[in-house]
């Protein structure tokens, strides 16, 4: 039998069933980070048997085709490596693999070649150790590149956020508010704006201080947050003003949503203060209405909440 004959008889039909396996148990959404890692290191094993193989049983002159395709299946694996792991690991990988790979080949060509034989495939194996190691340098700048630029994506991502998250909330503030409504205003039809104002805050910051004012504040909008329809937006305006982007086919229906969270504010008391209630204001969105209009609509009718006795909600008219 023939040295490659034998190696495809065991290893290959053994390799397949594993690549049989990994692709069944994705198929069966299996963890990919692990399937990932599996399918690199039995690769890995895999080929350096082959490496073992091909080197050590039979002609070197007439198994040289397969050893060196060996040497570019390991350039493959360590680029696998490079895309799957970070830069230090890919950078370990690649020089054990470049040390294993180096110390089988002198054990199997360094005595020879010192008596003058297998010249062409010593330098041939020079030639593959090099490309390995050129190759993993290389590699080991793009991976280096290539996390700089994703550090760089994540904190410009972070200060994105930042900038349009209220800090003390947690919710969007008035520049992603504003950005949402303009996304909002291409289908005023069903548009709703909601605008609530927290009653006699100003008195509450007064008697229990600042502090207290922020709690009642953070629990205002958790109490909203988790009443609020899923396909509606919270964020805070600016002080003690709270807004809601709201869709609904008919003023009813958004009403008595909004008639809720009106609800949820006032029936609980807060802790240290007691009671707190809330006004609202909504306009509804219609055919030639600007975003600007549509906001003064719902803090024109706010106030008038507030001038009727608070702790109510009223609508603005068409």
């Amino acid at each position: 039998m023939r040295p490659e004959e034998g190696f495809i008889r065991w290893l290959y039909p053994l390799f397949i069933l594993m690549c049989a396996n990994w692709a069944w148990r994705l198929l069966h959404q299996a963890n990919l980070a692990r399937i990932e890692r599996e399918t690199i290191a039995a690769t890995t094993v895999f080929f350096t048997a082959k490496l073992v193989y091909y080197l050590f049983w039979g002609s070197l002159e007439q198994n040289w085709v397969e050893i060196e395709s060996t040497y570019w299946v390991m350039a493959f694996v360590m680029v696998l490596v490079y895309i799957v792991f970070d830069a230090r690991m890919g950078l370990v990988y690649s020089l054990v693999l470049a040390v294993a790979t180096l110390a089988l080949g002198l054990l199997r060509l360094g005595g020879e070649v010192a008596l003058g034989q297998y010249q062409a495939e010593f330098l041939a194996f020079v030639r593959n150790q090099m490309r390995l190691l050129a190759m993993a340098g290389l590699l080991y700048a793009l991976a280096i590149v290539k996390d700089q630029l994703a550090h760089a994506h994540q904190q410009v991502e972070q200060m994105h956020t930042l900038a349009r998250t209220d800090p003390l909330t947690g919710l969007p503030n008035r520049l992603a508010l504003s950005e949402l409504l303009e996304e909002a205003s291409h289908r005023i039809h069903g548009l709703y704006v909601v605008l609530l104002d927290i009653d006699r805050f100003k008195q509450i910051n007064d008697r229990f201080g600042h502090a207290v004012g922020d709690d009642v504040l953070k629990e205002v909008g958790r109490r909203l947050r988790t009443s609020l329809r899923k396909s509606d937006v919270l964020g805070r305006w600016g002080g003690e003003e709270f807004m809601m982007i709201m869709r609904g086919d008919n003023q009813h229906e958004v009403l008595a949503a909004v008639e809720r969270l009106r609800e949820d504010i006032s029936f609980w008391p807060f802790e240290k203060v007691g009671a707190v209630s809330a006004s609202f204001g909504v306009a509804e969105g219609h055919i030639g209405d600007s975003i600007h209009t549509l906001v003064e609509r719902a803090d024109k009718v706010l106030y008038q909440a507030k001038s009727l006795g608070r702790n109510r909600v009223e609508i603005s008219p068409a």
